[in-house]
């Protein structure tokens, strides 16, 4: 039964002339049809006061839920430009996720890369095959631009590493996953956290990590705040002396980092996680080896394909003029490379080394060591 005042659209369809089928292409601004078609049918649509019914369209998208998925379309993953020798596989768990998320929609997803194909011919394949829908994958370096026919797709970019054009994104929470990580430490009893990563790194994540980090440390007391440490980037042979300098000057209780190098530094130094924890702000693994937030990359993977098919559908196209931000939360890992200090607290102290009297240090012959004989 019509309710009276109520417009659907059959009657815009009879107003129009034209089958149901088209009236739907038209209200979803849908590119199967000429412009002029679309516009004139939206218009019909406005004069005659038509609105959505939100109870139609969530019918519909039960419907289409328990139906068997078919094949909807393929969604193109960009591969990003490499530097000349430099290997790049990183975030596979995006793909991964992004692969079970089309798969359980009914779309697939194909790479192709911008190192093997030139910007005009990517384009001309991606419209002759009809793939509307493009995911950009961090960039090999930071401040990257592309330079590409963006009018004609919808696109979803992950992090920061893309400078032109700004994409819509999806990423990890990362300023919040610094403050979960430092929030973890502290309710495990730490004071004296300190944060390192390096210059390339804090600008491919946009600073999230390490403001994250200041947002928490100003709450610290005064002799409790570190220094951040933010290494300059070169051979690794030179950050080691430049980690260990900083290190023994600020005596942190636990570090917290955006850099894989810095667990091996600790070893290299000696120092384990009953001196000196360690957790990292990226987790590969949450096997609970190295402590540390996970990102989430899978859902992020996820979250990145829904995002793009939902501007698919609603026919969203070319550089948005206002960036949107998807965030999906970290979550904080134990691990065994940070001790709860109260069980620090039952482990067996070192016997400390006597430091020598000041005669002692100034004197140019060592003098004999005397024996001391216990109390019995």
């Amino acid at each position: 039964m019509i309710l009276p005042g109520y417009v659907g659209q059959r009657d815009i369809a009879q107003r129009a002339g034209v089958h149901i089928t088209t009236v739907s292409l038209a209200l979803r601004d849908s590119p199967r049809l000429p412009e002029a078609t679309r516009q004139r049918i939206r218009s019909i649509a406005e004069e005659m006061g038509y609105r959505p019914d939100p109870m139609l369209s969530a019918l519909t998208i039960y419907r289409e839920r328990i139906k068997r998925v078919r094949h909807q379309g393929t969604l193109a993953w960009i591969g990003p430009v490499f530097r000349k020798g430099q290997p790049w596989s990183g975030f596979k768990e995006y793909r991964k996720g992004g692969e079970e998320r089309c798969a359980e929609l009914g779309y697939q997803m194909e790479e192709f890369r911008l190192s093997e194909l030139s910007s005009g011919r990517l384009s001309k394949i991606l419209k002759a095959r009809n793939i509307q829908g493009l995911i950009i994958p961090p960039q090999s370096f930071s401040r990257a631009h592309i330079n590409f026919d963006w009018e004609n797709f919808s696109a979803v970019c992950f992090g920061y590493t893309l400078s032109r054009p700004r994409l819509h994104l999806v990423s990890n929470a990362q300023y919040r996953s610094a403050r979960i990580a430092v929030r973890a430490l502290r309710a495990h009893g730490y004071r004296r956290i300190a944060f390192v990563t390096t210059r390339v790194n804090d600008e491919r994540t946009d600073q999230n990590f390490s403001s994250g980090f200041l947002s928490e440390q100003r709450r610290f007391r005064p002799e409790d705040q570190v220094p951040m440490l933010i290494l300059d980037d070169g051979p690794r042979v030179d950050e080691l002396p430049q980690f260990k300098k900083w290190y023994q000057r600020y005596k942190p209780e636990v570090v917290i980092y955006h850099y894989p190098p810095v667990a091996d530094y600790f070893a290299l130094l000696g120092v384990g996680p009953e001196t000196c924890g360690w957790a990292s702000l990226s987790l590969a693994s949450t096997d609970g080896s190295l402590a540390g937030v996970c990102q989430n990359d899978l859902l992020i993977g996820r979250a990145a394909v829904d995002f793009l098919i939902g501007m698919i559908h609603r026919n969203e196209r070319g550089i948005p003029e206002t960036r949107s931000q998807l965030l999906i939360d970290g979550t904080w890992i134990d691990g065994a490379t940070v001790l709860p200090k109260k069980d620090l607290m039952s482990l067996p102290k070192p016997n400390p080394t006597p430091e020598p009297k000041a005669e002692e240090a100034i004197s140019p012959k060592p003098k004999p060591t005397r024996r001391r004989v216990a109390a019995k």
